[in-house]
């Protein structure tokens, strides 16, 4: 009897990972909804990454998101694990301090991380430096900007020591003066007003407080102050995916007056960034930064049709919840992910080509510590 259990717990085992098998070749999820993040696809072959390992681990990734059921069982693990565990969280961090709780920490009623000492980023962060400034050095007529966005990875929320890590990267720099800026976290009270309670981005305050501030680095009028529109207690963000019993947070977006203009991704033209008009009406399913603000691509193109400067905008997914009311004061803006952008249009990145095919005349990278501290992929031909 024991025997028949066992093998039929391996074939139920085993048609799971072959049904994850097949909708990750054939048909796979696009999003993991329950976690707010983009569902892991299948992986590329190559030679190189299988030797390495690197691709039986991305497979083994892709396998967990595409097993059919994967978010309903995840659920009710974490339902279980954490329905003792949550009382007694609160409990300790009722007087403030760091709660740690797996991968992140309760803070007051925040979900943040521990601030990254400046020693395990600093050669990080000096060679994003050097990329930055040798793509600078060989690209005359082009101005280069720098924006660190500083977060609770920069700042010990309990004693308000800063890590230096914006420090670290604008000292490495070989820019002109007033190149390099950043978004000041200087306190929990300004990270509670500028950030998301379950989540690592930025919310509507605190995009809006760096688009003004972008517009300034980059001598540009910004938009007229926009009015912001609040759904209350409709989001749970990265940060909450499997800490069951956080209560849903606001999620506000702020609505700029842009001027008409085409957006162009590696597939083609598409209506819009992001889905913005569908939150603002009430008929958007799934309340995600991505969602909302757009998800990351490797290249996207804003075109007003206006004569004026061209800007290339070089960053993570900070940047999608300001990239439109920015690329409102240029005539064309570009937006390169790194990350993604061999893999999406077939071919390296090379900065001199890119700004010379799209004539730019200012490049700006945007981002916070996991974007400069992860260093820059190296483009090839510079």
């Amino acid at each position: 009897m024991n025997r028949r259990i066992q093998i039929c717990a391996a074939a139920l085992c085993l048609l799971f990972l072959l049904a994850g098998l097949a909708r990750a070749l054939l048909s796979p999820e696009t999003e993991i909804a329950y976690e707010n993040r983009p569902a892991r696809r299948w992986p590329a072959f190559s030679a190189l990454a299988f030797l390495r390992g690197d691709y039986q681990a991305a497979a083994e990734d892709a396998l967990a998101d595409q097993i059919p059921e994967a978010s309903r069982m995840k659920k009710l693990y974490n339902i279980y694990d954490t329905s003792l565990a949550l009382p007694l969280i609160r409990f300790l961090g009722r007087d403030g301090g760091y709660v740690g709780f797996r991968d992140i920490c309760f803070f007051h009623d925040m979900l943040v991380v521990r601030p990254i000492p400046l020693a395990e980023k600093a050669a990080a962060l000096e060679e994003s430096a050097r990329k930055i400034s040798a793509w600078a050095a060989v690209s005359p007529g082009t101005d280069f900007y720098v924006y660190y966005i500083e977060t609770d990875r920069d700042l010990n929320l309990e004693t308000g020591e800063k890590s230096g890590l914006f420090d670290c990267l604008a000292a490495a720099l070989s820019l002109p003066a007033g190149h390099a800026e950043r978004l000041r976290v200087d306190s929990f009270d300004d990270y509670r007003r500028d950030f998301f309670k379950t989540d690592h981005h930025w919310n509507a305050a605190g995009s809006y407080r760096g688009y003004a501030e972008l517009c300034a680095l980059l001598k540009v009028e910004p938009l007229p102050q926009p009015d912001r529109y609040t759904v209350p207690a409709c989001y749970r963000g990265t940060r909450a995916a499997g800490v069951e019993g956080v209560p849903a947070e606001d999620f506000a977006v702020n609505l700029y007056d842009c001027p008409d203009m085409t957006v162009t991704i590696p597939a083609g033209q598409i209506p819009d960034y992001g889905m913005q008009a569908l939150f603002v009406s009430g008929e958007l399913e799934n309340v995600s930064y991505g969602s909302v603000f757009g998800v990351d691509c490797g290249e996207l193109v804003f075109d007003t049709g206006t004569p004026g400067k061209n800007l290339l905008v070089m960053g993570d997914s900070y940047d999608n919840a300001i990239v439109k009311p920015l690329a409102a004061s240029f005539a064309k803006t570009c937006c390169v992910d790194l990350r993604s952008y061999a893999s999406e249009l077939g071919r390296p990145f090379v900065m001199a080509e890119f700004l010379r095919e799209h004539d730019i005349d200012a490049v700006l990278f945007v981002g916070g510590i996991d974007y400069f501290g992860a260093t820059l992929p190296t483009a090839e031909g510079g």
